[in-house]
């Protein structure tokens, strides 16, 4: 990391917010200090994050044989009689000893931006778990919260959307005209400006793009990479307000 990167700024923005924050170099490196940091004794509920796939935490928790809560599976984001196992399953994650996923946007005085469409991931970042684990790629660093919620509403959803192939506009224009629609992921915004009082989070800024998201003036060929990395470990969940649940 040189001297002057904003990954260095926003790490100290970070800690004088009292937010735990650490640097990693990849995503591997990233892995690592989230295994020394996960007891093999913790149960690990997973939120939805393009971003944790990408590192697979998962699979190394799982082999080592800790007990982890993933309603983020094919099986059951892709099966409407299954949906109610699902459902059960995201509020056990909020039960867990740990929470893992990831922030939206990240901004150079430490804040963390996040919108949600059912609200389970970004409760579970403020108040339950007993430590809240955010992996974050160097991509999600914004400027500030007005500059996180455009990203994350011109940029972020309408590719997401479109990838989980939801009936909202924005998959279809690229951009947020603050629907009506039943299908829309933008209904719940959290700024957590600070250290909740009851709450421990991390955060773990990765020197690599990860996760979705992306400035409209960075160069094509880096913004198609790191949407096709995302679409990846990224599928269309099958929920009951989808189109196809119809």
């Amino acid at each position: 990391m040189k001297k002057g990167d904003p990954i260095q700024k926003v790490l100290s923005s970070l800690k004088a917010n009292k937010f735990n924050a650490f640097f990693a170099k990849d995503r591997e490196d990233a892995k690592k200090i989230m295994l020394r940091m996960i007891s093999l004794e913790a149960t690990v509920g997973i939120g939805d994050s393009g971003t944790v796939r990408q590192i697979g935490i998962i699979p190394s928790l799982e082999e080592r044989g800790t007990v982890v809560v993933n309603p983020m599976v094919r099986e059951l984001t892709t099966d409407l009689k299954r949906f109610n196992q699902f459902h059960w399953m995201l509020k056990k994650t909020l039960e867990c000893d740990t929470f893992l996923t990831s922030s939206n946007a990240v901004t150079m005085d430490g804040k963390l931006v996040n919108i949600d469409g059912a609200g389970n991931r970004v409760a579970g970042t403020i108040f339950g778990p007993k430590n809240v684990i955010l992996p974050v790629g160097r991509n999600k660093i914004v400027e500030d919260v007005n500059q996180g919620i455009d990203r994350i509403k011109n940029v972020i959803s309408p590719a997401h959307t479109k990838r989980r192939k939801r009936a909202v506009p924005c998959a279809t224009l690229g951009r947020c005209i603050d629907c009506r629609s039943k299908e829309r992921i933008c209904c719940i915004t959290v700024i957590i400006e600070k250290q909740p009082h009851l709450g421990n989070i991390t955060v773990i800024l990765i020197d690599e793009d990860l996760g979705l998201g992306w400035d409209v003036s960075w160069p094509e060929e880096r913004r198609k990479r790191i949407e096709s990395e995302y679409e990846e470990v990224t599928w269309e969940f099958i929920t009951p307000w989808h189109p196809k649940a119809r």
